[in-house]
């Protein structure tokens, strides 16, 4: 592998036994009990990775996977402590273990902080290092019998047999057809949600960062569920506990929120609006801290999943487990369609009630558009993994509120607990979460579980023809960046498809990265937390292409750095049409609101937490790819990785994964071309880019020109062939003052904004 001379890419197994006081030669004694408990830290280039338990004996026996796409000038460091004091360590240079033997195994002494050898205390350990390349792709670790059988740094197994459903946007007009044979039939999530909620007998379970419980679910004219049409969810809720169904909402408790002085909170996620609503009736709805030992009020629950029983068939008195999880909360602002509509739907139902605009300061619906219109994914599970999103809600449940009104699941006699064999899914629930959030967690997680993040790189690391994204943030890989590099954001999500990418040049291989994310984070774009993102975003794509840039300079291929990777945003721009809402009023003079609604544009909001890897592998849930969603004691997460079992009916060509992707690309794109089946040729790649870079051109240009349904636009940054970041035009986003490129914020700490 030629990146071998710049990177220790893959993964250490370090196993640490134990630590004795005497020589290696004579037998292990057993140390008094009145010592104090000794433990091992690792760390790579001073960032702790992994921590042994607390022992009276010096012994561990213990055994880490520890994922690395770091410099071979790293260093990684065993260090043998006390609770107030360091006993000695052990420094092991990165390059060591990518010569001939990537093993080092046996009874070292430590060093003293002089650096001298401490020949009477040693450590016994052994390091194995697994380069990233011996991972089998996909489609190899699928034809091995019994296929993959997921991580084992997790919370939950690999299923087999569920059922998985796979949706766009909260809702789809009618007319949204994409060509069947290659999207196959979008399905309208929040009537789904509608049907599922109102057909429960014994539970529904909610758990979410936002909850507005008096937002309508259903709101089109045309829904096949008249009854439903404008039905608040609250009401339904109440109605559901009325006939004894028992009704728990989780919701985070944002503690900016004081409704005491009416103050919303920094967020606006109706944590008081929800708890006020239910009291005094028999929807049981808790607010729930995300509780830090450092930082209270900085970090937040941000799990969105739905749990209810629910009839097998309508033929069937057996019942079921199906669980909703994804991006989308039940909240303001998330209804939408295919159309992502900035002004069309102000005077009609979906938006009359549910005006949402964060980005512009002082919007309201008796000023006008721009709304801001939400594209997301979501999906439904059933069987084994969607109890397993149930345990995760009790897991929650236990820990912060009071686990006697959990409806046991024992008593739900209906409950079918057979595997169905008509279900072709394998699907492995993951978390960000730590012992503070759920309880019990497995003891081999050591109080953290990270699963989220490192089914991400397992997934990337198993790529073999493309990777396509949609996700909120794409910020990581701090390590490798060429400024703020000890800013805390280390996840490895960016650097892995950097060097992904890296290794596919040098060995002449097509590979294609398609992510698409928001062009500003949500929120006012002149804040310092939007600044503050822009920077750490701009910072990350710096790096990657640095990396592919320099791949293609050592390959010697006439070939330019957007043939592998490409960012994208979505957007809409309408011109005015007869019968619009007029607003009473208008925006104030020279400002970001007066210039979107002249121009007739705004940004078509990412919420999405998508990855999909060679139509084969999927993983969807509420983790961005950030710091915050990755590491475990920040956000608490929840994602599911899914993929179909092949046989003659269901082969990677017409599976349900690559059916999404290419509905996903039909609604970005307009079109749903023959040449969409081959992600990773340049054929795609050139035709994805032309249609990005000429809508960014419509979109940004003085005319306004109507965008004709189709939404993706190259995000606006100059890429140059070897991969260095210009910035294109005024370096401002449209309407704006605001640079793309982001600034550093004087006041904030990284560790809110990362």
């Amino acid at each position: 592998m030629e990146e071998k001379g710049k990177f220790l890419h893959g993964t250490l197994e370090v196993t640490i036994f134990r630590a004795t006081m005497h020589k290696a030669s004579v037998p292990f004694k057993c140390i008094s009990a009145r010592r104090r408990s000794t433990y091992v830290t690792i760390k790579i280039d001073n960032k702790k990775v992994a921590k042994t338990t607390h022992e009276h004996d010096r012994i561990w026996n213990q055994t880490f996977q520890i994922l690395c796409a770091h410099s071979v000038e790293a260093k990684i460091t065993l260090t043998l402590k006390r609770r107030r004091s360091v006993l000695g360590k052990i420094d092991i240079q990165a390059r060591e273990l990518l010569g001939e033997s990537s093993l080092i195994n046996g009874f070292f002494p430590v060093m003293n902080q002089k650096g001298e050898a401490m020949k009477k205390l040693k450590l016994q350990f052994m390091v194995w290092f697994k380069p990233a390349e011996f991972e089998p792709s996909w489609e190899k670790t699928l034809e091995i019998d019994g296929g993959y059988n997921g991580l084992k740094n997790a919370s939950f197994p690999m299923r087999s047999n569920c059922g998985v459903t796979l949706y766009q946007d909260a809702h789809h007009h009618a007319s949204f057809q994409p060509p069947f044979d290659l999207c196959g039939s979008p399905r309208r999530l929040w009537e789904d949600v509608y049907n599922a909620i109102d057909g429960a007998k014994h539970l529904i379970y909610i758990a979410g960062w936002s909850f507005n419980p008096k937002m309508a679910l259903v709101r089109d004219s045309q829904t096949d569920i008249p009854h439903a049409r404008g039905v608040k969810l609250g009401e339904l809720l109440k109605r559901k506990a009325e006939e004894g169904v028992g009704v728990r909402v989780l919701v985070w408790d944002d503690e900016t929120s004081l409704p005491l002085i009416k103050n919303q909170g920094v967020m606006k996620t109706h944590d008081e609006d929800a708890l006020s609503y239910f009291k005094h009736t028999k929807v049981v709805c808790k607010l729930c801290p995300r509780l830090h030992d450092k930082f209270p009020t900085a970090f937040a629950h941000h799990q969105k999943i739905i749990i209810v029983d629910s009839r097998e068939d309508p033929s069937s008195r057996n019942r079921e487990i199906i669980s909703f999880l994804g991006g989308l909360d039940l909240c303001d602002g998330r209804y939408d369609t295919e159309e992502h509509s900035l002004f069309k739907t102000l005077n009609k139902e979906s938006h009359c009630y549910d005006f949402y605009q964060t980005s512009l300061q002082g919007a309201s619906l008796h000023k006008g558009g721009p709304r801001e219109p939400w594209h997301d994914t979501h999906s439904r599970v059933t069987c084994e993994a969607a109890r397993d999103i149930l345990v995760n809600f009790e897991q929650r449940w236990t820990k912060q509120c009071d686990p006697s009104s959990l409806v046991p699941i024992a008593s739900i006699q209906e409950l079918s607990h057979q595997p169905n064999p008509t279900n072709t899914w394998n699907v492995q629930v993951f978390r960000s979460i730590d012992h503070v959030s759920a309880c019990p967690l497995p003891k081999n997680l050591g109080g953290v579980e990270r699963s989220i993040h490192e089914a991400y790189v397992d997934a990337i690391r198993r790529a073999d023809r493309f990777i396509y994204i949609e996700n909120q943030y794409f910020i990581g890989g701090c390590h490798m960046w060429e400024e703020n590099k000890h800013c805390g954001c280390r996840n490895l999500i960016p650097i892995e498809i950097a060097l992904k990418v890296a290794r596919k040049i040098k060995a002449k291989q097509r590979f294609t990265a398609y992510i698409v994310i928001p062009m500003w984070p949500e929120g006012t774009p002149e804040s310092e937390t939007v600044h503050d993102i822009l920077h750490w975003t701009r910072e990350t794509m710096k790096m990657m292409y640095t990396i592919i840039g320099e791949a293609i300079q050592e390959s010697g291929e006439n070939v330019h750095a957007r043939d592998y990777l490409n960012f994208f945003c979505l957007a809409n721009r309408e011109i005015e049409v007869k019968g619009e809402f007029v607003p009473p009023y208008n925006p104030h003079p020279s400002t970001n609101y007066l210039n979107a609604q002249k121009h007739r544009r705004f940004m078509v909001y990412v919420h999405s937490k998508l990855m999909i890897v060679d139509d084969t592998y999927l993983l969807i849930g509420s983790a961005n790819v950030n710091q915050r969603s990755m590491d475990g004691q920040r956000d608490t997460e929840i994602a599911m990785g899914c993929y179909q079992a092949k046989n003659e009916e269901n082969d990677s060509k017409n599976g349900g994964i690559r059916a999404f992707r290419m509905s996903l690309w039909y609604e970005h794109t307009g079109r749903a071309d023959e040449v969409y089946e081959e992600p990773q040729s340049l054929e795609c790649v050139e035709t994805i880019r032309s249609i990005g870079d000429k809508m960014w051109k419509i979109y940004s240009q003085d005319e306004v020109k109507d965008m004709g349904g189709v939404h993706l636009v190259t995000y606006p940054v100059h890429v140059t062939e070897k991969g260095c970041l210009e910035d294109l035009g005024d370096g401002r986003f449209p309407d704006t003052k605001t640079p793309i490129k982001g600034r550093r914020s004087k006041v904030l700490s990284s560790i809110f904004t990362t």
